[in-house]
């Protein structure tokens, strides 16, 4: 489209005007009679580039010919185009939009009209930051990509996805091979040979993390999730602040307390009566009784697993932050699947705050749980919400001590 020019003729004082636009918004304008000015254009200029007609007194001129004001139209929609910006096309104006809408190419990626830069591949016009993988979805810089399907993907997403080699040993692999949450392939057997990480899940070997190391509780981590592994209290404090700052964002807003957070090993924990197959952290209460009669009931400590990696770590702070504001709310004593699945419910709450790769594996080690307490619990927890506010159902679970029924399925659906 690029540089275009109207010239606008003015007979008054005889002076010419001449406006040049850069780019492709023009404006027009009228002029008055020209008639003394006009000796020198050639007769075919005085007709009318849309009616052919001579033009007696008033033309506009644009686009190096000559219109009556009113046929100075938009080749679209018709309306008027005096003192509008249009642009170009072909010989006749057009509205901005009118012209994005029917002529301007649209983008591959998000089937919009594309203004301004542009990109060619796989025979169709992209918006630069639209022209992306398709198994990553990041968008591809450079000139060298793989097609597939009329899909374009990086070279090494397209290694992976179509010609995937094993992330342990790097060789190809073979029909039968194992992908994890991750998206990593690997050979079948290294499920068999390899330690599995109790952070990420990942088997832990040389190539795809490092490498990884063994606590003297008998859990094993890869190196990829010691990177961010809470070993200290300082950190552990810092991260502690931050989910305690976000559950009151939320609306859950614990009163002030003086209670001390612990990093332990995976035997202090089993030691100290928690249940479930996978323990991250539990809160102990003091209780002090007179005469067979509890007189005082405090939280005593937090006890968190010591070298979690820091998502896991929030995320399990989160839950047994529920327990402490159970108890502050004057909660009655619940049944066990209920109670964990409400602070399970808290540890979601945080990780869809927190939204990434990290919170979207441990959201799913919940929800495949097979804990009858845990992962039971979780999951009803979460249809409970599907129905309520999480406020509504803890005030439910508060007066009946229990989750409340689940609604009747719409007709025709399947059961859950």
């Amino acid at each position: 489209m690029g540089t275009a020019a109207v010239t606008l003729f003015y007979r008054r004082r005889r002076i010419i005007w001449i406006l040049v636009v850069l780019g492709c918004a023009l404006t027009a304008a009228i002029a008055a009679d020209a008639a003394e000015q006009g000796d020198n254009l050639p007769k075919k200029a005085f007709q009318c580039a849309s009616c052919g007609k001579g033009v007696q007194r008033g033309y506009l001129q644009a686009m190096g010919k000559v219109w009556h004001p009113e046929h100075f139209v938009c080749g679209v929609c018709a309306e008027n185009l005096q003192g509008a910006t249009f642009i170009p096309h072909q010989g006749r104006p057009y509205h901005r939009q009118c012209y994005l809408d029917h002529y301007a190419p649209r983008c591959g990626g998000c089937d919009t009209p594309i203004e301004g830069r542009y990109l060619t591949a796989l025979d169709r016009k992209w918006h630069p930051h639209h022209f992306a993988c398709a198994t990553c979805q990041r968008p591809i810089v450079g000139s060298r990509f793989v097609a597939e399907d009329g899909q374009p993907y990086h070279e090494a997403c397209a290694a992976k996805t179509f010609n995937p080699r094993c992330e342990i040993c790097l060789a190809p692999v073979t029909d039968h091979y194992l992908t994890n949450f991750w998206e990593e392939a690997f050979c079948q057997h290294h499920n068999e040979q390899l330690q599995q990480c109790y952070g990420c899940g990942r088997l832990i070997s040389e190539h795809l993390t490092d490498g990884g190391v063994r606590f003297d509780d008998g859990r094993t981590l890869c190196n990829l999730c010691r990177r961010t592994g809470v070993d200290s209290l300082r950190t552990a404090a810092a991260l502690a602040f931050k989910v305690t700052a976000e559950l009151a964002n939320l609306g859950f807003a614990l009163s002030p307390a003086s209670f001390p957070l612990r990093l332990v090993d995976q035997r202090e924990l089993t030691q100290s009566g928690s249940h479930g197959e996978r323990i991250n952290g539990t809160t102990q209460l003091a209780i002090e009784t007179r005469d067979g009669q509890v007189v005082k009931r405090e939280i005593a400590a937090i006890l968190m697993l010591h070298g979690l990696p820091a998502a896991a770590f929030t995320a399990t702070y989160a839950h047994e932050l529920g327990h402490v504001w159970l108890f502050q709310q004057h909660f009655p004593e619940l049944p066990l699947h209920v109670e964990e699945g409400i602070c399970e419910l808290f540890a979601h709450l945080w990780l869809t705050s927190n939204p990434g790769p990290w919170s979207d594996y441990l959201i799913h080690l919940k929800a495949s749980s097979t804990d009858p307490i845990y992962g039971e619990g979780y999951r009803i927890a979460l249809r409970s919400i599907e129905h309520m506010e999480p406020a509504a159902l803890f005030e439910y679970v508060k007066k009946h001590h229990g989750f409340p029924p689940s609604p009747p399925a719409a007709p025709g659906s399947l059961p859950r």
